[in-house]
Protein backbone atom coordinates (compact mmCIF):
# COMPACT_ATOMS: atom_id res chain seq x y z
CA UNK A 1 0.00 0.00 0.00
CA UNK A 2 1.51 3.45 -0.41
CA UNK A 3 1.92 6.64 1.74
CA UNK A 4 -1.06 8.55 0.46
CA UNK A 5 -4.06 5.17 1.27
CA UNK A 6 -1.77 4.98 4.13
CA UNK A 7 -2.41 8.04 5.91
CA UNK A 8 -5.67 8.17 4.10
CA UNK A 9 -6.88 5.30 6.07
CA UNK A 10 -5.23 6.86 8.93
CA UNK A 11 -7.35 9.85 8.85
CA UNK A 12 -9.97 7.95 8.49
CA UNK A 13 -9.67 6.14 11.27
CA UNK A 14 -8.81 9.02 13.52
CA UNK A 15 -11.40 11.00 12.56
CA UNK A 16 -14.04 7.95 13.31
CA UNK A 17 -12.11 7.55 16.85
CA UNK A 18 -12.63 11.21 17.67
CA UNK A 19 -16.31 11.10 16.79
CA UNK A 20 -16.63 8.81 18.73
CA UNK A 21 -15.39 10.23 21.84
CA UNK A 22 -16.88 13.30 21.35
CA UNK A 23 -14.10 15.30 20.26
CA UNK A 24 -15.89 16.11 17.29
CA UNK A 25 -17.57 18.94 19.76
CA UNK A 26 -16.01 22.72 20.80
CA UNK A 27 -15.06 22.36 24.55
CA UNK A 28 -15.92 25.91 26.18
CA UNK A 29 -13.26 25.62 28.48
CA UNK A 30 -10.62 25.07 26.97
CA UNK A 31 -9.59 28.32 24.75
CA UNK A 32 -6.80 27.29 23.11
CA UNK A 33 -7.84 23.45 21.85
CA UNK A 34 -9.04 24.35 18.11
CA UNK A 35 -8.08 25.73 15.15
CA UNK A 36 -9.87 29.44 14.89
CA UNK A 37 -9.63 31.22 11.27
CA UNK A 38 -8.96 30.44 8.23
CA UNK A 39 -5.39 31.14 7.02
CA UNK A 40 -3.91 31.30 10.26
CA UNK A 41 0.19 30.11 10.25
CA UNK A 42 0.76 26.32 11.79
CA UNK A 43 3.75 25.72 13.51
CA UNK A 44 5.51 22.81 15.13
CA UNK A 45 7.22 24.16 17.87
CA UNK A 46 9.71 21.57 19.59
CA UNK A 47 11.07 18.67 18.49
CA UNK A 48 8.99 15.60 17.19
CA UNK A 49 12.38 13.31 16.40
CA UNK A 50 14.70 14.12 18.73
CA UNK A 51 15.48 10.58 20.49
CA UNK A 52 14.62 10.59 24.07
CA UNK A 53 12.52 12.74 25.74
CA UNK A 54 14.76 15.72 27.63
CA UNK A 55 12.06 16.37 30.84
CA UNK A 56 14.23 19.96 30.99
CA UNK A 57 13.59 20.77 27.40
CA UNK A 58 10.08 19.98 27.89
CA UNK A 59 9.87 21.51 30.73
CA UNK A 60 11.31 24.71 29.40
CA UNK A 61 9.39 24.58 26.20
CA UNK A 62 6.39 24.15 28.06
CA UNK A 63 6.94 27.46 30.11
CA UNK A 64 8.05 29.05 26.52
CA UNK A 65 4.34 28.17 25.14
CA UNK A 66 2.63 28.90 28.45
CA UNK A 67 3.80 32.45 28.30
CA UNK A 68 2.86 32.85 24.48
CA UNK A 69 -0.40 32.10 25.21
CA UNK A 70 -0.55 34.92 28.03
CA UNK A 71 0.55 37.03 25.53
CA UNK A 72 -1.68 36.25 23.15
CA UNK A 73 0.64 35.06 20.80
CA UNK A 74 -1.02 31.92 19.29
CA UNK A 75 -4.64 31.32 18.90
CA UNK A 76 -4.40 27.30 19.15
CA UNK A 77 -1.86 25.08 21.24
CA UNK A 78 -1.94 20.79 21.03
CA UNK A 79 0.82 19.08 22.33
CA UNK A 80 1.75 15.77 19.98
CA UNK A 81 1.53 13.22 21.64
CA UNK A 82 2.58 9.48 20.98
CA UNK A 83 -0.19 8.75 18.85
CA UNK A 84 1.74 11.88 16.24
CA UNK A 85 1.33 14.55 14.61
CA UNK A 86 -1.07 13.55 12.60
CA UNK A 87 -3.86 13.29 15.35
CA UNK A 88 -3.01 16.74 17.06
CA UNK A 89 -4.08 18.19 13.81
CA UNK A 90 -7.07 16.42 13.62
CA UNK A 91 -7.85 16.73 17.13
CA UNK A 92 -7.84 20.50 16.89
CA UNK A 93 -9.32 20.66 13.22
CA UNK A 94 -12.86 18.54 14.10
CA UNK A 95 -14.44 20.84 16.45
CA UNK A 96 -14.01 24.05 14.06
CA UNK A 97 -14.53 22.37 11.32
CA UNK A 98 -11.24 23.80 9.77
CA UNK A 99 -8.74 22.29 8.16
CA UNK A 100 -5.11 22.27 7.43
CA UNK A 101 -2.85 22.47 4.63
CA UNK A 102 0.41 21.19 5.73
CA UNK A 103 4.64 20.63 4.33
CA UNK A 104 5.72 17.55 6.03
CA UNK A 105 9.91 17.57 6.83
CA UNK A 106 11.31 16.61 3.72
CA UNK A 107 14.68 14.64 5.76
CA UNK A 108 12.03 12.60 7.65
CA UNK A 109 9.77 9.73 5.75
CA UNK A 110 6.22 10.88 5.64
CA UNK A 111 3.84 8.30 7.93
CA UNK A 112 7.30 8.25 10.05
CA UNK A 113 6.90 12.83 10.58
CA UNK A 114 3.27 12.42 10.83
CA UNK A 115 2.93 9.16 12.92
CA UNK A 116 5.42 8.98 15.52
CA UNK A 117 6.34 11.07 18.24
CA UNK A 118 9.99 10.84 19.90
CA UNK A 119 9.54 14.38 21.61
CA UNK A 120 8.80 17.49 23.33
CA UNK A 121 6.50 18.93 21.15
CA UNK A 122 3.25 20.96 20.06
CA UNK A 123 1.35 22.12 17.04
CA UNK A 124 0.46 26.12 17.07
CA UNK A 125 -1.63 28.15 15.40
CA UNK A 126 -1.47 32.29 14.94
CA UNK A 127 -2.80 34.55 13.08
CA UNK A 128 -0.92 36.26 10.46
CA UNK A 129 -1.05 39.79 12.23
CA UNK A 130 0.86 37.56 14.76
CA UNK A 131 2.84 35.48 13.15
CA UNK A 132 5.98 37.21 13.01
CA UNK A 133 5.87 37.75 16.76
CA UNK A 134 5.55 34.40 17.70
CA UNK A 135 8.36 33.56 15.67
CA UNK A 136 10.83 36.60 17.20
CA UNK A 137 9.63 35.08 21.24
CA UNK A 138 10.33 31.22 19.91
CA UNK A 139 13.42 32.34 18.54
CA UNK A 140 14.55 34.58 21.75
CA UNK A 141 13.66 31.32 24.04
CA UNK A 142 15.75 28.75 21.73
CA UNK A 143 13.08 26.88 21.31
CA UNK A 144 12.82 24.96 17.83
CA UNK A 145 9.89 26.10 15.05
CA UNK A 146 9.08 24.60 12.22
CA UNK A 147 6.31 25.89 9.46
CA UNK A 148 3.75 23.40 8.90
CA UNK A 149 1.14 25.74 6.22
CA UNK A 150 -1.75 26.89 7.37
CA UNK A 151 -5.19 26.17 8.51
CA UNK A 152 -7.95 25.56 5.89
CA UNK A 153 -11.90 26.40 5.07
CA UNK A 154 -11.98 22.66 5.85
CA UNK A 155 -9.83 20.67 3.47
CA UNK A 156 -7.11 18.48 4.83
CA UNK A 157 -3.84 18.65 2.50
CA UNK A 158 -0.88 17.25 3.36
CA UNK A 159 2.10 17.60 0.70
CA UNK A 160 -0.01 18.77 -1.83
CA UNK A 161 -2.52 15.72 -1.45
CA UNK A 162 -6.22 16.01 -0.63
CA UNK A 163 -7.23 13.99 1.83
CA UNK A 164 -11.03 15.39 2.05
CA UNK A 165 -12.90 17.70 3.58
CA UNK A 166 -13.07 17.70 7.47
CA UNK A 167 -16.72 17.56 7.64
CA UNK A 168 -17.20 14.64 5.08
CA UNK A 169 -14.58 12.56 6.74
Amino acid sequence: MDTNNTLQNKVNQIVARLRSQGEDKPDPDQAFSMLDHKGDMIYLVGEVHSGDVDLDKEYRMNKVMLSAMRKNLVSCVQEITETGLLEALLRVALPSGLGFDITTDSEIPEEQFLLENHGSAAVVTVSIEKDEDLVQFLFDNKVTVMTLGHVTKGDIRIDDYSYGNIRKI
